[in-house]
């Protein structure tokens, strides 16, 4: 029922074989039961047939299957008994091949599902300038960067033992501690990213090696850098919480709440698009902050041929 009113909802877009569509997510149900299965009893659905019909309607593929013809990998298991599944697909119209640059199946946080992702060349990444800086108070229970404080504190008040306003030393001191904490922090992260990197690594592997060979040894090893990278994730939200500015979350939520508010502040303090002086939609990074550079010299330039001679005037008459 669930996949026929899809159907409904794309023929009431008045969608057609000649539009683009992208279709993604948890299908609960296998498309292939050869590759897509291991262990378990094997049942085809019904759901399977309105899924092929909205394919066929729309001209849909999917995709990894199509760049992996012959390759087992799954994006569900289970334990006891164990059982693996791909059942998260994403189907593209038949049009966008070109386009997709690549698709994975990659670990997840939380969850008995891996996730797959979609990447598009035709879609450019937006680039960011640096952000506000936010200090990260979870830095206070390191005894790392509390000792490196502590013995830099003296170096700094020698340094400025000739400034005898105590609001200037301590602006001084701040900001040499700005200086500090930004280094370390950005060090502290790079070691976390590569640390992270390895252990998503040994996780493919794992689930690769899982998908091949489910001994009793390669389930278990599966199962411990799970838990480690589940374990990683949670000191990574807790460095979330900060610059989400967020009061409250709910218990077992927190993972989600916290990774998509902080995503949904960035998109929303940057400028994806706009339009130009012709009335033309922009939406390359670069060519909006070339729009915005004379939009606004413009704006200043026409202020100031109009207030200079008004100034100009009142002078003259004082």
């Amino acid at each position: 029922m669930f996949f026929s009113n899809i159907l409904s909802l794309l023929d009431e877009s008045n969608c057609d074989s000649s539009s683009q569509l992208i279709v993604g997510g948890d299908f609960n149900v296998h498309l292939n039961a050869g590759l897509d299965n291991q262990g378990g009893r094997i049942e085809k659905k019904d759901s399977v047939k309105s899924i092929t019909d909205i394919k066929l309607a729309y001209d849909l593929v999917d995709i990894r299957r199509i760049r992996n013809s012959d390759k087992r990998q799954y994006t569900w298991r289970q334990r006891k008994p164990f059982v693996q599944r791909r059942l998260d697909y994403w189907l593209v119209s038949d049009c966008l091949q070109d386009l997709i640059e690549h698709t994975e199946i990659i670990p997840s946080i939380k969850s008995d599902h891996s996730a797959i992702t979609l990447q598009i060349n035709s879609i450019e990444d937006q680039s960011h300038g640096p952000s506000h800086w936010t200090f990260n108070s979870s830095l206070l229970d390191d005894d790392n960067y509390i000792d490196l404080i502590t013995s830099s504190l003296k170096i700094w008040l020698k340094e400025f033992e000739d400034i005898h306003d105590k609001r200037l030393l301590w602006d001084l001191l701040k900001y040499r501690i700005r200086q500090f904490t930004i280094v370390f922090s950005k060090q502290k992260a790079k070691e976390r990213r590569n640390k992270l990197a390895d252990i998503e690594n040994r996780l493919r592997k794992s689930e690769l090696l899982c998908a091949t060979d489910p001994t009793e040894n390669n389930i278990e090893n599966l199962q411990k850098v799970k838990i480690e990278y589940d374990s990683m994730y949670d000191y990574i939200i807790q460095g979330n919480i900060i610059p989400s500015r967020a009061t409250w979350y709910e218990k077992g939520e927190k993972n989600k709440y916290f990774l998509t508010l902080e995503k949904n502040r960035r998109t929303k303090n940057c400028i994806w698009k706009l339009f130009n002086k012709q009335g033309k939609e922009i939406v390359n990074s670069k060519a909006i902050i070339t729009e915005l550079k004379d939009f606004y010299e413009d704006l200043t330039r026409t202020k100031i041929q109009t207030l200079v001679p008004t100034i100009f005037r009142t002078i003259l008459k004082t």
